[in-house]
């Protein structure tokens, strides 16, 4: 039978890292004046990407992660990952420009 606890425990961390992000961001915003928030929150949102798209580029370069049987399994998982943030991305920023807009006069 295999340990799944390192998974498990990668799992645990994302969720904490989640709330604590959460936190941290409702209480920048509460913090900050109305009109700093946009600017904040599209450099927090640059630097995730950069973050991301360093961690994507690095993933395809280790070409044994897609070796071996689950190859096909594990390139699903990669794009689906991918794809999912791209989404969130795209979401992102319509709902950015389209809040940036509605405050125009």
């Amino acid at each position: 039978m295999k340990d799944h606890s390192p998974p498990l425990q990668i799992i645990g961390q994302l969720a904490r890292e989640y709330d604590e992000k959460y936190r941290e961001l409702e209480k920048l915003i509460s913090e900050t004046q109305p009109e700093i928030i946009p600017p904040q929150l599209r450099a927090l949102a640059e630097r995730a990407t950069d973050r991301f798209r360093s961690a994507q580029v690095a993933m395809l370069s280790m070409p044994e992660l897609f070796d071996g049987e689950e190859r096909q399994s594990a390139l699903q998982a990669m794009e689906a990952l991918c794809s999912a943030f791209d989404e969130m991305r795209i979401l992102f920023h319509f709902l950015f420009e389209n809040h940036s807009q509605a405050d125009k006069p």
